[in-house]
Order: structure tokens, then C-alpha cells, then sequence
């Protein structure tokens, strides 16, 4: 009787063992998924905003696209966090865990930047649906959360991932968490401003003419690809209208050079304002009127005349 109780026990030991390292699996499964996901929505993100994508493909479908990864990585990175509620016994994860950052008792620093990094994330894919009453600017601003919420998610998993250390993985967690971080600090507006002053330093120096600058109001779809480019020539207001300078000094014409092609919907035209005009040369036989009076055809015979003598 005593070794059937003890053969019982040990076998249901063995099963709560086996059911909870499968919820563990499940739930490492599904938040490598999201991490991934995540990643390639930001490095995604990044290209399309800085326009290093050939304009082949439709920019609706690529942001379509660019959105659906965005939903996918944030449903798996649910799944993984609410997984860990359903491993046998009370687990290491309460439902307060993954609601309310910083309160696990065990390891309150990793699962906490976790939960904030995917709740930030909920939010910026939620305020896309608010986004004319936020403004275009306010929008783009609260959208640039998401790298450090992706940040938050990759420290998550440096810190709280028991698996992490024990293989390979870390590397590669480690690698997106650094291709991720430069792309963020070098393509930022500031670094850009940076970057173009330096270029238009070199480029003032053989540049010194106006250009004058035009947007086709028809053609123009406010993506903001010319507000990165040239922030000091374009700027996309708070109600999502685009405000330009006409004229602009030669030493920003690279930037509108910039601007321009990358725009998708090529609605930027420039040309240089110029210093010196020769008309066309009229006709011989159109009786025009010399400004002293004298019909062209006289004025030609007398030098004819001359010629002859």
C-alpha cells in the first residue's frame, strides 16, 4: 500500500515536471518568435523611413506588410508572456506579473523591462488608430518608442531567458540588440542634422546658388521622407500638411537632391534660379523694329552696304 502511494506520487512529480517543462518550451518558443519578429519590424522600420528600399514595390503594400509583422510579433510576445501563467503550481509568474511591471518577487528587473518593452509596443500599434487626432508629429514621436521598447524586450531576454546562457541563442539576441541600437543612435534627426551639416560644409564651398524648390501638392502622399532628409527645407505639420521653403541656399541643394529621391511619389521638382538669359535669335525675313525706329531689313541692308564698300 505504502509503495503504491510513493510509485503514485513520484509518477505524478514526474508528470507536473513533464507538463511544465512543455508550457516552458511553448512559452521560449513563442517569445523567441515575437523577439525576432520585433526585430525585423524595427530594422523594417528604419528602412522605410529612411527610404533605402528601391520604390519597385508598392509603399502601401510595404507598410501593410511592415504593420502585420508588427501584429504578429506583438500576439506571439502575449502568447509568451501569459504562457508562464500556466505552468503547474503557482509558477514564478503571477497574473499581477504581467499586468503590473516590477512586482515579481523572484526576478522583478527582467520580467519588469519585459512587460514595460511589450506594453509600450501595444500602445504605439494602438495609437496608429488615433493617429489624426494625435497629429503626424505627436505620432511619429510616440511611434519612436518602440526602440527602446524593443530594447527593453532584448534585455528581458538577457536577463530572465534560463536558456539564453546555455546555448548559441545569446549571440544572436545579443547581435540584433547592437545592429538595432547603432541604426537608432546614427539615423536619428539630430544625427542626420549632424551628418548633413558636415556634407553641406564641403558642399558650400561649390555651391553657392539659390534653388528653388516645388512639391506637386497632387503627387504628395506625406510619408515624411523629406522632413528626415532635409529637415531644414521640409517639415510635415501637426495636422499632417507639408510646409516647404520655395527658395532654399545652395548649400542645403543636397539635401533637397536627398529629399527628392527618395521620395516614393516623386513630388519634388528643384532647378536653379538663373543669373543670365540670351533670347532666341529672330528671324531675317520678320520685320521687326530696330529701338531707334529703323526697320530691321533697312538696318541689315546698310550693313550690307558697308560690307560691300
Amino acid at each position: 500500500m505504502t509503495g503504491n502511494l510513493i510509485s503514485g506520487s513520484v509518477h505524478s512529480v514526474l508528470a507536473v515536471k513533464s507538463e511544465g517543462e512543455g508550457v516552458h518550451l511553448v512559452a521560449a518558443t513563442n517569445g523567441f518568435l515575437s523577439f525576432f519578429l520585433i526585430w525585423l519590424t524595427v530594422i523594417w522600420g528604419v528602412i522605410l523611413r529612411n527610404g533605402w528600399i528601391t520604390t519597385r514595390v508598392r509603399h502601401s503594400t510595404l507598410y501593410a506588410t511592415h504593420h502585420l509583422v508588427a501584429i504578429l510579433g506583438l500576439t506571439l510576445g502575449t502568447v509568451h508572456a501569459f504562457a508562464q501563467l500556466a505552468i503547474p503550481g503557482s509558477g514564478p509568474v503571477r497574473l499581477v506579473d504581467v499586468l503590473v511591471p516590477f512586482t515579481n518577487p523572484i526576478d522583478p528587473i527582467g520580467i519588469g523591462v519585459g512587460v514595460v518593452g511589450l506594453e509600450l509596443m501595444v500602445a504605439t500599434a494602438l495609437s496608429v488608430v488615433i493617429q489624426k487626432k494625435l497629429g503626424y508629429s505627436r505620432w511619429r514621436a510616440l511611434h519612436a518608442l518602440n526602440y527602446v521598447a524593443f530594447m527593453a524586450v532584448a534585455a528581458h531576454i538577457l536577463i530572465s531567458g534560463t536558456d539564453v546562457w546555455r546555448s548559441p541563442l545569446w549571440v544572436s539576441v545579443m547581435a540584433a540588440f547592437v545592429v538595432a541600437l547603432v541604426l537608432f543612435f546614427t539615423t536619428t534627426q539630430k544625427a542626420m542634422t549632424m551628418r548633413n551639416r558636415v556634407s553641406n560644409t564641403v558642399a558650400a564651398r561649390q555651391t553657392a546658388q539659390t534653388i528653388t524648390v516645388g512639391v506637386d501638392a497632387r503627387k504628395c502622399a506625406r510619408y515624411g521622407f523629406c522632413e528626415h532628409e532635409a529637415p531644414g527645407v521640409f517639415m510635415l505639420r501637426a495636422d499632417g500638411r507639408l510646409s516647404y521653403r520655395a527658395s532654399v541656399p545652395g548649400e542645403l541643394a543636397d539635401d533637397v537632391v536627398r529629399a527628392a529621391r527618395v521620395c516614393p511619389m516623386r513630388a519634388i521638382s528643384m532647378s536653379r534660379v538663373p543669373t543670365a538669359v540670351v533670347g532666341a535669335r529672330p528671324p531675317e525675313d520678320e520685320h521687326v523694329t530696330s529701338p531707334q525706329g529703323v526697320p530691321s531689313a533697312t538696318v541689315t541692308g546698310l550693313r550690307n552696304r558697308g560690307a560691300d564698300r
